[in-house]
């Protein structure tokens, strides 16, 4: 069942407990359907570009400091600049792996959702695909060793236009954030969606102010 979203006349508020017939966070509902659609689509294209994806949920944390001074067109273009920062150090990375000897590449697709919680502040939450052969796991936050969540963290402080600091990384990374999706294996397709679908509620989103609420690559 489906009904025009009470706040965007663009979009669609789904209450089924699945989606192309696989299972949404159903205690979420209900789930905008033009989101869901876009993160199969991305999804799929990540499995379509690569046998084996890793995907990782993530949440980009902007401290009381930072978010207190932001107008809303700071937040019309962080995303922007994370996103373009993130691919541009990736893409660096494996540069100097290929230099270091043979290194896969990867592209960089993502979903992504601005949210206002109670307290009235926007905060936001990702969920990452690249190439398995690239990246195999995300790594520790705050790890002495550089992986993709320094990397995740560098780019954000980009984006927010702050000296990066590895001590404090400014990401949160949530219980069980990996996800290993095969091509040939649907249930694992269908373990990252149902993760990631929490990206896609209707609730504490909001319109009507000159702000995306939810985005995915379209590379």
């Amino acid at each position: 069942m489906t009904t025009k979203h009470p706040a965007n006349a663009n979009l669609n508020l789904g209450f089924d407990v699945a989606f192309r017939g696989m299972p949404v966070q159903e205690e979420y509902l209900p789930m905008v359907s033009e989101y869901l659609e876009d993160l199969h689509t991305t999804l799929q294209k990540a499995i379509d570009d690569y046998p084996r994806v890793m995907a990782v949920r993530f949440d980009p944390i902007i401290p009381t400091q930072i978010s207190e001074s932001m107008t809303l067109q700071d937040h019309q273009w962080l995303i922007r600049r994370f996103i373009r920062s993130l691919k541009a150090i990736i893409k660096h990375d494996r540069a100097m792996k290929r230099r270091a000897g043979w290194a896969p590449d990867t592209k960089v697709r993502y979903v992504w959702c601005r949210e206002v919680g109670e307290n009235g502040k926007p905060h936001y939450h990702f969920f990452l695909m690249l190439n398995r052969d690239a990246y195999h796991l995300p790594g520790r936050v705050g790890s002495p060793n550089e992986n993709l969540c320094s990397r995740i963290s560098r780019a954000w402080y980009s984006a927010l236009g702050v000296v990066w600091n590895p001590q404090e990384p400014w990401i949160h990374v949530p219980q069980n954030p990996v996800y290993w999706i095969e091509r040939d294996d649907a249930e694992s397709f269908q373990q990252a969606f149902y993760r990631a679908s929490y990206l896609c509620k209707a609730n504490t989103k909001l319109y009507g102010i000159g702000l995306r609420a939810f985005g995915n690559s379209q590379n």
